[in-house]
């Protein structure tokens, strides 16, 4: 198994690049000591230093993009467009605090339009306060989605798209996911996640991540069966048609898995862990196989691979060991940090033996042997 090329951006010429970035400086920049009343003109500057901004983002241009939305932001300090896009560059730099600053200001200034600042804030809330951001935010979504004359009206408030039932459904996951976390002690706390779960699912009943949950769910309460089959029908939602599109040859610079599948890395990571308590070893070596094509200086999902492996029998321990390997090497190499994780390798290695030389080039054959340090190809772009 091969290591992917994703589809890269093409390039500007460096006269165009240094060209673009001169005119976005002087944008940015110009009028720099005055702060002008809000006008129709002002408001046409403010739209232009965001379109600016977003593609500047595009580029992953965050610091200039920074500067463009500030700059917005000096001319229009309500504007709640430049303050969700200033939240947003500011998680991408790091500064949990001042996005949550913007966020709280979008909130006050426009509290009953605009879900996205809401799902947003609950992701960097904890315990209640995150679950009321969310309950809000689902609030909006629903009010947008059985009005949608009203669309018109909350666009002029907001920049956001139109409300869909995955969007409606994975709030209330999020919600869930609370009640299985950070409040998991709450003396209400299963009663809460059911209750969401099953909205959430109720929301989408395609939605992979809402029947993973509810298998997550299900699990807690030791009902192994229910949650294998809901795993396993969550996996059948989105694995097919990855594997499908790395199978039928598909052109190496078209393929890219995050288009194909949009849960998230770490989901997924989960719902092999997932796979391994029901006992789908099969079925959580192909999902973790999924994860190695994407990113493969992970070491939780060489060792999952591993552990389904050893967890197989005798039969099994010659892959379980060269992947836990694997998973050791990836651990040292990214200086990784999780003093459990590394200890059950260990421990399991230990156990396993050094093996036979054999077994493991088979072993690794047999894997595809995926590279841990750039390809050929990697090296030469």
């Amino acid at each position: 198994m091969g290591k992917k090329s994703y589809k890269k951006r093409q390039s500007k010429s460096l006269e165009d690049r240094r060209k673009e970035q001169k005119e976005a400086l002087k944008l940015a920049t110009q009028d720099g000591k005055q702060k002008p009343k809000v006008t129709a003109d002002s408001c046409v500057s403010v739209d232009r230093l965001l379109d600016k901004t977003e593609q500047l983002v595009d580029e992953f241009n965050y610091e200039l993009a920074q500067k463009f939305c500030q700059r917005a932001l000096e001319i229009e300090p309500d504007n709640v467009r430049a303050l969700e896009t200033s939240a947003s560059l500011l998680l991408e730099l790091g500064n949990t605090d001042s996005a949550k600053h913007c966020l709280g200001r979008a909130v006050e200034v426009c509290p009953e339009s605009g879900f996205t600042k809401y799902l947003t804030l609950g992701q960097l809330m904890e315990g209640a306060a995150a679950v009321q951001c969310y309950q809000k935010g689902i609030e909006l979504m629903l009010k947008e989605k059985q009005e949608k004359e009203a669309l018109e009206v909350a666009a002029a408030c907001s920049a956001n798209r139109q409300v869909t039932d995955r969007d409606i459904s994975s709030a209330f996951c999020a919600i869930a996911e609370i009640y299985l976390t950070d409040c998991c002690f709450d003396e209400s706390a299963e009663e809460k996640c059911k209750e969401f779960v099953d909205k959430a699912i109720a929301a989408d009943v395609e939605n992979p991540e809402a029947l993973q949950l509810k298998a997550n769910f299900l699990l807690s309460k030791d009902e192994k069966e229910d949650a294998k089959d809901l795993i396993k029908k969550s996996v059948a939602l989105w694995l097919p048609k990855l594997q499908s599109a790395d199978t039928q040859n598909a052109a190496e610079e078209d393929f890219d898995p995050v288009e194909l599948c949009s849960i998230p890395f770490t989901t997924r990571v989960q719902c092999a862990k997932i796979l391994i308590e029901v006992e789908e070893y099969e079925m959580a070596t192909d999902v973790s196989e999924t994860l190695l094509d994407e990113d493969d200086e992970v070491p939780d999902v060489w060792y999952l691979i591993g552990w389904a492996n050893y967890l197989q029998g005798q039969d099994y321990y010659g892959n379980a060991r060269h992947y836990l390997q694997k998973a050791k090497e990836v651990y040292l190499k990214v200086k990784y940090q999780d003093a459990a994780l590394l200890g059950h390798i260990n421990e399991l290695l230990t156990e396993l033996g050094p093996g036979d030389p054999l077994d493991t080039e088979d072993a690794a054959k047999e894997a595809g042997d995926i590279e841990i340090e750039s390809s050929e190809d990697e090296m030469d772009q």
